[in-house]
């Protein structure tokens, strides 16, 4: 009867508390992957000069001065678009990952006490066959 009353308060607790345990910490991981890859920043920060290098503007009407302005900052800005794009897939690929992983995790968390109670009664019964009684 004791078994019985620990079985009920285990299942009990495997899909209650822990079940929600289980998602919190799950939510935590998605939180880590995304700030950790700083997605949000990148994403709104993703055509800005790299580390902003910029070249300041000199004379209004010098032609070179122009020029130079406009292909340090259109070479800074694609530095720091491809540069934050590679950033950008990497994490979006850690994030992906860290969902599939943890929706395995959340199946194989429903399914692991029915599947250790089916492996049981399966033993049991290879046991109790008539070709094992023999042996025993």
């Amino acid at each position: 009867m004791l078994f019985l009353s620990l079985a009920q308060d285990y299942l009990l607790w495997h899909y209650s508390r822990a079940f929600s345990e289980l998602f919190h910490l799950w939510s935590n991981f998605i939180w880590f992957t995304i700030n950790f890859f700083s997605l949000p920043q990148l994403i709104r920060s993703w055509f800005a000069p790299w580390r902003r290098i910029t070249e300041e503007r000199g004379e209004k009407w010098n032609l070179e001065d122009l020029a130079g302005y406009l292909i340090i900052g259109l070479v800074s800005r694609l530095v720091g678009f491809i540069i934050r794009t590679g950033v950008i897939t990497t994490g979006i690929t850690a994030l992906l990952l860290t969902i599939i992983i943890g929706l395995v995790i959340f199946t194989l968390w429903l399914v692991l006490p029915l599947l250790i109670i089916g492996l049981v009664i399966a033993g049991f019964t290879l046991l109790l066959t008539p070709d094992n009684l023999i042996n025993l």
